[in-house]
């Protein structure tokens, strides 16, 4: 009986058909949770969490306890507080020798719970709702928790902002809340946007939740200045105005101040200057701040114009300087734009010289011609106009051994006359001792020797601590041609210059006034030369005109008059009275008997023995007349030519035509009565040969 009963235990042992299995409900619904057990011989158990439970109609019941190992539990009204967990399936051993009691591994049991809440939080603003404003700061790590409550499965927390997914750190979940957390540093362009917390959860019944926030990016201020300034920011003539805007979020308040002030006083965003003054020029820093922070700085200069001023020297009043040392003037002024400088030196009341153009003057191996009075001119320019300002008179006074500052080198004087030398020095002190020298002699200041060598010495009308020192000399001899030496002498040294004198011969006035006489007069006849000239080429053109009118009609009258003259013409070809040049005019034995001595006394004007050989006599004139042939005439040596009259003999043929005109022009002169005498004469000539006998 005994084998039996351990081959039958060994045999039909009982065990899990099945076991349980993890289940997911919602809750207030009903669901089993199966257990099958083979040749079960013990009774059903069920345990969660490790605590049993009893058998309760209407709660926990088997789900088919008439069949036999079905073990099944069905859970009616899933509760998430009292059922959810992990539940076991039990069986007890068949008999207390049999040690085969079952337990099944534990089968979650889900009662799937959606969270109740979904809250977003930072650490600066506490709880943001659903579509609330979420503030974070530009450009800074922000922590954003988003937490789900009594949820059950813990729900898949995520991140989005627009269709940017955002990495989230790790989420966790603990008892009844999940929470997801979000570091990000949001840029200012993203203000404005949704930043989303989604919830998935199969609870819902479109599987996810989300929860927005408005993102709102505060950042700090930006600052930019507007700036109007009038063309010249002159001192109490411009004017200024200075804006700081700013942009910001949450808005910031603006404000000036002005760069080194001590006291740090703030001005409001919009500064006015007007007018605007020196002692506001500086650089202005425009900043404005917000609960976000402080913007960077943003700077303007103000740079206000105004003419020089204060001018002020080293040394203030005057300067003692040895002669031949160095001394230096220094002048500063205050102006914008900065000064530019001139040195000037006073050299008299209507003179003045420039010594330098920069701030400094430094005189090297000063001398008595630095001495004066200098000022200083601070000069700048505003607006295209020159502004500037004088210092005080600054005065240099120069002491030393004297110095000749001017002399002149050669003096020229007339014999008999006066003359003075001179020549300028500079001393101080006043000189011990003032002399002119030559030859010898040696004449001091204020003296006089021989009556004719006078020295003097007079201040100069112009210059401090100068002298004219002159030497007279009277009545001037050939013998004062010399040099003449001054020295002058202080306690500090002496100096000296030559003067050299030369005499001449004096010209007589008499001798001066003979040569100026002589070139008048000579001017004299040149001026009427020249106006004989032009008046005679004017009268010989009207004079040619005039004869070359005349021949035309005599010539016509010779032609056609039933005039005597006529048989000259006719019987006379073989004759030549005149040269051809003379076509025109009378034979000169047709003209009265005249005195040519009276008349033409010079060689140049031939006389009627230049036409012997080609003219005839009035004796042959007249038988031409009467148709008588007379032989040539008889010529008497011993008694000459009838007609020269004592005259040299005519010209050469080739003077010919040019004397001969010269003289039939002063026969005939062109204003003449175009030889209407000459006709007269000529017919009574030829009456009286008709009437003489014949021989």
């Amino acid at each position: 009986t005994v084998i039996l009963a351990v081959i039958r235990g060994s045999v039909c042992q009982q065990q899990f058909l099945s076991s349980p299995s993890p289940v997911v409900v919602s809750p207030g619904s009903n669901t089993t949770l199966s257990c099958l057990v083979e040749n079960m011989g013990g009774e059903c158990r069920w345990q969660k969490d490790g605590k049993p439970v009893g058998i309760y109609p209407g709660k926990y019941t088997l789900a088919k306890p008439d069949t036999e190992g079905d073990c099944s539990l069905t859970i009616f009204s899933v509760d998430l507080k009292l059922d959810d967990g992990e539940w076991e399936c039990q069986v007890t051993s068949t008999s207390f020798q049999s040690q085969d009691a079952l337990a099944s591994s534990p089968a979650k049991l889900t009662v799937q719970v959606p969270p109740s809440t979904i809250t977003l939080k930072t650490a600066s603003q506490g709880t943001v709702e659903d579509q609330m404003m979420l503030r974070v700061a530009e450009d800074q790590l922000e922590t954003i928790t988003c937490m789900t409550s009594h949820s059950n499965p813990a729900p898949t927390i995520s991140w989005q902002m627009g269709d940017q997914v955002l990495p989230s750190t790790k989420q966790t979940t603990t008892g009844e809340r999940t929470e997801a957390i979000l570091t990000h540093s949001f840029a200012r362009s993203s203000s404005g946007q949704e930043l989303q917390c989604v919830v998935s959860h199969a609870a819902y019944p479109s599987g996810e939740r989300v929860v927005t926030a408005i993102l709102d990016v505060l950042y700090k201020p930006t600052v930019s200045i507007a700036r109007v300034d009038t063309p010249v920011l002159e001192d109490g003539v411009g004017s200024v105005t200075l804006t700081c805007n700013s942009q910001a979020n949450p808005p910031a308040r603006a404000s000036w101040h002005k760069m080194g002030d001590k006291e740090g006083k703030k001005y409001p965003e919009e500064l006015q200057m007007n007018p605007v003054r020196r002692e506001q020029a500086g650089v202005y820093i425009c900043q404005a701040e917000n609960s976000v922070g402080r913007s960077e700085p943003e700077q303007t200069e103000v740079v206000v114009l105004y003419a020089p001023m204060m001018v002020v020297t080293q040394p203030k009043d005057k300067v003692e300087v040895m002669a031949h040392n160095r001394t230096v003037l220094t002048c500063q002024a205050e102006g914008n734009p900065a000064p530019k400088y001139q040195w000037i030196q006073t050299l008299s009341a209507s003179t003045e010289r420039t010594r330098s153009y920069t701030a400094n003057l430094v005189v090297e191996d000063v001398g008595y011609g630095d001495q004066g009075e200098y000022r200083c001119v601070a000069i700048n320019r505003i607006g295209g106009e020159r502004r500037e300002v004088e210092s005080e008179p600054v005065k240099i006074e120069v002491t030393g051994a004297p110095q000749v500052v001017k002399q002149v080198g050669e003096v020229v004087g007339i014999h008999g006359s006066d003359v003075r030398l001179e020549a300028e020095f500079c001393s101080d002190p006043v000189p011990s001792e003032s002399t002119w020298e030559w030859g010898g002699v040696v004449l001091p200041m204020g003296s006089e020797v021989d009556g004719r060598y006078k020295a003097e010495l007079v201040s100069h009308p112009n210059k401090e601590d100068c002298y004219i020192s002159r030497l007279t000399v009277k009545r001037l001899g050939l013998e004062d041609s010399r040099k003449y030496i001054l020295n002058v002498e202080n306690k500090h040294g002496k100096d000296m210059v030559p003067v050299l004198l030369t005499v001449k011969d004096s010209v007589s006035m008499a001798s001066v006034i003979s040569v100026v006489l002589v070139l008048l007069l000579i001017l004299l006849i040149l001026i009427i030369s020249l106006l004989i000239a032009y008046n005679k080429q004017k009268l010989c053109f009207k004079g040619a005109e005039a004869a070359k009118k005349a021949s035309s009609q005599e010539h016509h009258g010779y032609i056609q008059g039933a005039s005597k003259l006529s048989l000259i013409s006719e019987n006379s070809d073989h004759v030549r009275p005149f040269p051809p040049s003379t076509k025109g005019l009378l034979p000169l034995d047709l003209i009265p008997p005249m005195q040519p001595q009276s008349l033409f006394n010079t060689p140049y004007y031939p006389t009627s023995s230049f036409y012997d050989k080609n003219s005839i006599s009035f004796d042959s004139l007249h038988q031409t007349i009467t148709h008588h042939t007379v032989g040539p005439a008889t010529h008497n040596p011993s008694i000459g030519s009838p007609n020269t009259h004592g005259l040299p003999p005519p010209p050469s043929h080739e003077d010919e035509n040019s004397n001969f005109q010269i003289y039939s022009q002063l026969q005939f002169p062109s204003t003449s009565n175009k030889g209407s005498m000459k006709k007269k004469k000529t017919d009574s000539a030829l009456d009286s040969a008709d009437t003489s006998p014949t021989p």
